[in-house]
C-alpha cells in the first residue's frame, strides 16, 4: 500500500514541476569565446542527469574490463584446486578399498576424511575399528610381540576398552604365550563388561594353576548358566583336564543355546579321539567342518 502512495507522491511532483516549467521554463545561457549557447533549464537539467548517469556506467564499466584478467584467474586457480581435490579424494578412496587393504596406510590417511563430504563421521570410526581389529587379528599369528603391542598401545583408551579388540589383542599375547597377562586382563574385563567370544579365549590360556582356571569359569556360571561361549569354554577346560564325563555334558549343553558354533563340534570331536573312539570323533568332526562352510557361505 505505501508503495502506491509513493507513485502518487511522484506523480503529484511530476505534474506540479511540468506546470512551472509551462508557466516559467527559464533558459540556461553558455559562452565561450564567441560563441553562444542557449537552452531551456528543464533541458539542461535533463542533459546533466543523463550524462551523471553514462559517466556513472562507463566508471563501472571500467573497473569491471579492469577485474576481468583477475577474476579468470581466480576461477582458473579453482577449478585447479576442485581438480586437485577431486583427484586426492579418488587417491583416497582408492587407498580406502582397494584390494588387499593395506590397514597401516588406512590408518594413517584417517585425519585426512575429516574434512570430506562423502564419507561420514561414523563411517570413519568404522573404518578405524575395521583396521584395528584387522591389524590385530594378522600380528596375533606373527612372532613379534613388540609389533602385537605397538599396535595395542596407539589405540585409543575408548578403542582399548572394546571387548572385540581386546579379545583380538588378548589372543595374540596368548600365542606369544604371555598367558599371566592375558588371564588378568580378560578376568578384569568380565568383571566391567560381559561377552561370549573372551569368555570362549579364556580356556586357550595356560595356566600355572589349571584347577584354580577352572574354579573361576565355574563361579562365572553362576551368573551365566545359558551363555554357550562360557559351557564350551567349561567343556574346552574339562577336555584339558581329561574330565570327559564333564566335558561332554558342558559341550552338549551348549550346542543347546547355540547349535551354530563349528568350535564346539571340533571340540567334541578331540574328546572323543581323548576317549579313543575314532568314530564318534570323526563325526562330530564332520558337523563342525559342515558347520564352518555353512558359515562361510
Amino acid at each position: 500500500m505505501h508503495r502506491f502512495f509513493i507513485f502518487l507522491l511522484i506523480l503529484a511532483l511530476s505534474v506540479l514541476i511540468g506546470i512551472k516549467i509551462t508557466i516559467d521554463p527559464g533558459y540556461m545561457l553558455i559562452t565561450w569565446h564567441h560563441l553562444a549557447l542557449e537552452m531551456p533549464l528543464w533541458l539542461a537539467g535533463l542533459i546533466l542527469v543523463i550524462s551523471f548517469i553514462l559517466i556513472y556506467y562507463l566508471i563501472r564499466l571500467i573497473r569491471y574490463l579492469l577485474r576481468l584478467p583477475k577474476q579468470w584467474r581466480l576461477k582458473l586457480d579453482i577449478k585447479r584446486s576442485k581438480k586437485t581435490m577431486a583427484l586426492d579424494d579418488q587417491r583416497l578412496f582408492s587407498s580406502i578399498y582397494q584390494k588387499p587393504q593395506n590397514w597401516y596406510h588406512i590408518l594413517e590417511i584417517l585425519p585426512q576424511l575429516e574434512n570430506k563430504t562423502w564419507i561420514s563421521k561414523t563411517q570413519i570410526q568404522q573404518l578405524q575399528q575395521e583396521s584395528y581389529e584387522s591389524l590385530l587379528s594378522e600380528e596375533k599369528y606373527t612372532y613379534n610381540l613388540s609389533s602385537l603391542e605397538s599396535i595395542w598401545n596407539n589405540l585409543s583408551p575408548k578403542l582399548k576398552k572394546d571387548p572385540l579388540l581386546l579379545n583380538f589383542y588378548i589372543q595374540g599375547l596368548i600365542r606369544h604365550h604371555e598367558d599371566a597377562k592375558a588371564e588378568l586382563l580378560i578376568i578384569k574385563q568380565l568383571k566391567r563388561q560381559w561377552f561370549g567370544p573372551l569368555v570362549s579365549t579364556y580356556s586357550f590360556i595356560k595356566s600355572a594353576n589349571p584347577a584354580r582356571q577352572l574354579a573361576i569359569a565355574e563361579k562365572w556360571l553362576k551368573k551365566h548358566p545359558d551363555d554357550p561361549y562360557l559351557l564350551l569354554s567349561l567343556g574346552r577346560l574339562c577336555r584339558q583336564k581329561k574330565l570327559w564325563g564333564k566335558a561332554r555334558d558342558y559341550l552338549e549343553k551348549s550346542l543347546i543355546y547355540d547349535s551354530s558354533n563349528s568350535e564346539v563340534y571340533l571340540e567334541l570331536g578331540e574328546l572323543f579321539e581323548g576317549l579313543e573312539e575314532p568314530l564318534q570323533a570323526l563325526g562330530w568332526f564332520k558337523k563342525g567342518l559342515i558347520r564352518k562352510d555353512v558359515l562361510c557361505i
